[in-house]
């Protein structure tokens, strides 16, 4: 019999309870044992949804009367909004107890300062939600990539053309600035950190982003079932119905992606520098649709040249000196491109001792830290420092940021 484990669970939303249940497909031991969201109901809905037992579980209004139980727990899940995940990390802090962090794990420089030192010294016993970097397909890709199989690397050119990009405009979690921190840390911080562990340790972000498809000047609560243009929109569920794609935007009834207070860009991109000399560009668009659908890169070095895509499940090396060209599949089922699981099994070992965390509180607080630098540099339009997170200084800036004529993710 597996070893019992119970996790104590801050904000039990559907990204939480869908990894509820690949933890306890992974370790049968693993019992949710108490649950802090205002919403008893609808956890304990999510958690049946998922098929995850809720018979013995306790459920209490909000974090902190949760935590006065922590000696019950052998570790911690917060799958919050992203503007409190910090706050509720940094009250976790004291119980010493494993933390699984959803991302992105801050959304301001005070919040990357307040989180690292609350785990300064066991950033590894948090397992931060990056499950890009441990997918099979991204083994793979670093497999060849430390094999030296492609020489010197001094270029990654990376895109992020989801399909499903119409959520962020029409989902009032989503598209709320102020609780997401806008799409660099919904969806860059992701991105940027595979980057990282391709490149090593970035240095400088130089960024630029618009939008000019979503938001525009319709009221911003209006809902398509009381909007006189639902009948010809793209983006009603009329509209998803005739095209037979939603696109993100779901099916049904969602407020407008066209309402006059949306902040969110919907395309951005950014040039990266990093210490060895190398960079990386990075472009993300949310108009993405159908089999336009692409994420991935490609990484150019002395002896070869190459190309993944996690859309397509392939990886493909060109070599440079010879006449030879390897091309894999690596396929996976599960949720997140096969992210999730192993997430989900390296979260179990470090609950057990017999793993130190593969996607760190580090590797989190660097992500956010670059997504902000991303932003600043949009409205700044000059080369922003990510700056050393681990400075008593970070972020040290020696000026204000100037205003921008820029009327989108305000910095």
């Amino acid at each position: 019999m597996e070893r019992k484990l119970n996790l104590g669970v801050i904000g039990l939303g559907g990204r939480a309870a869908s990894l509820l249940g690949v933890f306890r497909r992974v370790h049968s031991g693993l019992r949710v044992a108490a649950v802090a969201d205002p919403d008893r109901d609808g956890a304990r809905h999510r958690l049946r949804s998922a098929e995850v037992p809720d018979r013995d579980t306790a459920f209490f209004p909000d974090a902190d009367q949760m935590l006065r139980h922590a000696g019950d727990l052998d570790a911690l899940m917060i799958g919050t909004r992203c503007n409190i995940h910090t706050p509720i990390a940094v009250n976790a802090a004291p119980t010493g107890l494993p933390l699984y962090l959803e991302k992105p794990v801050a959304i301001s420089h005070e919040q990357i300062v307040a989180l690292r030192d609350a785990y300064r010294g066991r950033e590894k016993s948090v397992v931060v939600s990056f499950p890009l970097r441990v997918t099979p397909l991204f083994r793979k890709v670093m497999e060849l990539v430390e094999s030296g199989r492609l020489g010197v690397v001094n270029q990654v050119q990376a895109v992020n053309y989801v399909p499903y990009g119409g959520v962020y405009y029409a989902r009032e979690t989503y598209r709320d600035f102020d609780v997401t921190g806008g799409m660099w840390l919904q969806k860059a911080t992701h991105d940027f950190d595979y980057l990282n562990a391709l490149l090593g340790t970035p240095t400088a972000v130089s960024a630029v982003m618009n939008r000019v498809a979503y938001g525009g000047d319709m009221p911003h609560d209006l809902r398509c079932s009381a909007c006189d243009l639902a009948d010809t929109c793209l983006e009603s569920p009329q509209g998803v119905a005739r095209r037979g794609d939603d696109g993100g935007v779901g099916t049904s009834d969602h407020l407008c992606v066209f309402g006059d207070g949306i902040k969110l860009q919907d395309a951005g991109a950014a040039l990266l520098a990093y210490e060895d000399g190398s960079h990386a560009s990075y472009t993300q668009n949310f108009l993405s649709r159908r089999s336009a659908a692409s994420r991935g890169a490609t990484v150019t070095g002395y002896e070869a040249t190459l190309s993944f895509d996690w859309y397509k499940g392939t990886v493909t090396v060109i070599d440079h000196h010879r006449d030879r060209v390897d091309s894999f599949n690596v396929r996976a089922t599960s949720g997140h491109l096969g992210g999730d699981e192993a997430l989900a099994r390296n979260f179990v070992d470090v609950c057990l001792g017999r793993d130190e965390s593969r996607t760190d509180l580090a590797s989190g607080l660097l992500s956010a830290a670059m997504c902000l630098a991303a932003r600043e540099s949009a409205h700044t339009q000059r080369w922003t420092p990510v700056g050393d997170v681990y400075l008593e200084t970070f972020p040290n800036r020696v000026a204000p940021i100037q205003p921008t004529p820029l009327h989108v993710e305000p910095a």
